[in-house]
Parts: C-alpha cells; structure tokens; sequence
C-alpha cells in the first residue's frame, strides 16, 4: 500500500501533475480483454524520461509497492492490467521519435510513441519499419514487451528481430541498456514483469517498391493449407501467407456490411481463402511472380486466382482483414477469441478441433491465421447470457488451449499471457520465466499477478 509519504515524494519527483491518485479514470483498471475484470490502482504515474521511472522504481522497490507498466492498454490479456494494485507506470508521456539514422537504417523512440507513428516516421525517411501487429495505435514500447506479430511475420519476423537495443530500468530502479548483459535480452517478450522500457532503437529496412494481394479461394481448408506450403516451399517471398476461414468471412461482412472476400463461387461455398501479399523491386518483378502462381492454380488446387492491384482494391482487402475481431464485438451478444501459435503442420488438425470443440460447447467458431508464423485467431461467439457464455467459453478455452500445447503450441501467441493465459502456461516455460524473474526482480514488483507467478 502506498502510504502518503510516498505519494509526496513520487509528487515532488514527477510533479503534481503527474501523480494521479483521486478519481483515477477506469480504463487503467482493465485493457481490451472481452468480459476482464477492473483492478484499480493506488497511482498513476507519469515520468518523461529514463531518469523519472528510475526514481519511481527506486521508491517503489524500497516499500515493495507493485509497478504496472502501461502504454495504450490496447492489449487483450490483462498484461497491462494492475492485478494487485499499487502504482500504474504509464508511458503517456515518454512518446518522443527521437531520431532516424538513415545511414545505419535505424530509428530510437521511446516507449509511448505508437505504432502507427513509428512506420509513418521511417516511411517519411522512405525506409520500413515491418512488424504489422493489427493495433495501430498500440505503443511501440508494448510491442516490445509482448514481442508482437503480426500477419507480415512470416517474411519480416517479429518485434524482437527489430531491437537493436533498449535502454530499461530494472526493478531496483538500476538504467542499464538491453545489450549490457545476455540475460537483459529476456526483456523483450516479458510484458513489463522484468525491467521497464525507456527508449528503443530499431532496425529499419528498405521497403518494396511494388505488391500486390492476390485471393486463392478453396473449396476446404486442407486444400487451403497445402497450397500455402507448396507457395511457402517455392521462390515468392510472400509478405502474408493467409488463412481465412468463410465463416468468419461471411460473419464480419454482414456486419460491415462490406463483404469484400469470397463466400460463394460458381454457386458453391467456398470452404477458406489463402490472401497472399507478394512483393518485388518493381511492378514487373510481381507480375512475373503472379503469372507464375496463375499457371500452378491447377497444381494448388485453387477455385480461382482474384489480384488486388491498385491501392484501393489494398485498401479494401486490409480493411476487410482489420475488420474480422472488431465484428466480433458488435455483431455478436457475447464473443471471445482464443490467440495461440501452433506448428504449420498442426494448424489443420488445431482448427478441426476447435471447430468441434466449439460445437460441444454450443459456439459457433470462426478463424484466421497468419499461416506463416503460425498465429491462429479463434473466435467464439453465441447468443446467450454474459454468465452462460461465461461457462461456455470456459470449457472451449480449457479445450484449445489444451491442444495447442499437445500439438507443441505456445499459447502466448501474439497477445502474451496476461492474467487470462496464466492457468494454460506450460510448467518448462512457467519455472524458466521465474528464474529469470527471480534474477531480474528479487522482489517481485514489477506486474505481479501475471507471466512469472
């Protein structure tokens, strides 16, 4: 408990401005998580510089008062959620893009600045900042601390491919930098339980100069899939490997009333869609891939090949991707979504299973995945009661989330643990992740209740 000495201090630390501790707006007691619970804090805080959270943390660590670092509170996990009160870290006001080194192709920002601003800087520098998490106005910092994805991982990789260094404040309230000490790189991925980010410097690329989407409807999923190894195995580079499940297609059409991919074809449904982004140094390079893709149609088994070439038809195809988890919150009565990363050749039989799985438990089922990387997105939906569907989703998440570690899965998946993954962490990564916290924070301040516990 934060006691009124160490409200004043943290006051004339920061400023009074700075310290919230009176009618503390609600949303920093919970993030996006469907049905989480609120858990208040104390405090709110909000340093500026690398110097404030190192006092913070100092102060805070001397009264064993928890610390929550949060950005956004986009995340759908309760990552960023105070489960045992104590002070909210957030990182407001630490936003700053401080500068692009177009020489060495790299960009430092601190942990507030969103990252949608992250890939408009670099693209003002006509450099490329890949990772393509779906949440545009997360915080660049929060990418890091769940070391997001994202559909473009399978040709550019992850958040942590893209940190070059950090500089973070340990527990103790100790500044150090990411490269300092090889267990420092644990950090990234930690959702905020081993040390805080202060300033990021990543890594930038050159972006292509030409793509193209391109839709390959099937009349089932395993003929989806195949196709998507057979392009994956071959010379196309793509971008986004995707799978589209036509349920979930037709489900967020009716509900934006802009129903953009394939549901029937010919008078037959069709079973699940691949969309594919590829890319090339110019137009001709990508046309010369897509001739390529048209003359294996009959090989892959495809009902069609539909192109996405010009920047609106883009544009409409990655609004209508956008638009598959914020369907579920206002065209259903109650909807969760179960985010897991499971093996390429486990991804069919994942699916099945929670299909049938979902049936079992009266919720009708629906997908995506980022076949590359292997982040599969599980919607449930049914009309019924909070309290019902409460029960419902229970038993459904007990299931798949099950399975996905009997397929050798990780059920972090691109959201991170939270508090609502913690009952479905493996017990190797559970005791690995509590060495290093036990190395990193002694004493166990920094977002308890959540991946190390």
């Amino acid at each position: 408990m934060l006691n009124e000495r160490e409200i004043s201090k943290l006051k004339e630390l920061l400023g009074d401005a700075a310290v919230v501790t009176e009618d503390i707006p609600a949303d920093f007691g919970h993030d996006e998580l469907p049905g989480g619970a609120a858990f208040m804090p104390e405090a709110v805080v909000e340093p500026r510089s690398t110097a404030e959270v190192s006092e913070v943390l100092k102060l805070c660590a001397g009264a064993n008062v928890p610390v929550t670092v949060r950005g956004a509170g986009t995340g759908q996990v309760g990552g960023s959620v105070p489960v045992k009160g104590g002070v909210v870290l957030s990182t407001k006001k630490m936003n700053a893009i401080l500068g692009v080194d177009e020489a060495a192709r790299t960009i430092t920002v601190q942990p507030g600045a969103l990252l949608q601003e992250v890939k408009a800087e670099a693209e003002s520098h006509k450099l490329y900042y890949p990772p393509d998490p779906g949440e545009k106005t997360a915080t660049i910092g929060g990418n890091a601390a769940t070391n997001a994805g994202g559909p473009c991982a399978v040709k550019y990789g992850v958040t942590k491919d893209y940190v070059l260094d950090a500089v973070i404040v340990l527990a103790d309230g100790t500044a150090a930098r990411l490269s300092d000490k090889p267990e420092y790189a644990a950090v990234i991925g930690s959702e905020g339980t081993l040390a805080v980010i202060t300033e990021l410097t990543l890594k930038l690329i050159e972006k292509p100069q030409s793509d193209a989407i391109l839709l390959l409807p099937f009349m089932d999923g395993e003929s989806c899939i195949k196709a998507a190894r057979t392009i994956m195995d071959g010379d196309f580079a793509p971008a986004t490997v995707e799978y589209l499940d036509t349920d979930l297609v037709e489900f967020a059409g009716k509900v934006t009333g802009n129903p953009v991919f394939p549901v029937k074809m010919d008078g037959e449904r069709v079973g699940a869609t691949l969309m594919l982004t590829i890319e090339g140094e110019d137009e001709d390079s990508v046309m010369e891939k897509m001739e390529t893709l048209a003359e294996m149609a009959e090989e892959l088994e495809c009902i069609d090949i539909l192109v996405g070439d010009t920047p609106s038809m883009k544009r409409d195809f990655w609004a209508a991707h956008d638009a598959f988890h914020t369907s579920m919150e206002s065209g259903a009565k109650c909807a969760c979504e179960v985010n897991v990363n499971v093996p390429f050749d486990g991804i069919l039989e994942f699916v099945e299973f929670a299909k049938a799985a979902g049936e079992e438990n009266g919720l009708k089922v629906m997908f995506n995945a980022h076949l590359g990387s292997g982040g599969v997105h599980v919607h449930a939906v049914a009309d019924c009661s909070k309290d019902e569907f409460a029960l419902k989703a229970k038993g459904f998440q007990d299931a798949v989330y099950g399975k996905c570690g009997e397929l050798g899965g990780d059920t972090a998946g691109e959201y991170g643990v939270g508090y609502a993954k913690l009952a479905y962490l493996g017990e190797q990564e559970r005791q690995s992740f509590a060495a290093i916290k036990a190395e990193l924070d002694p004493k166990g301040i920094l977002n308890p209740g959540k991946v190390a516990e």
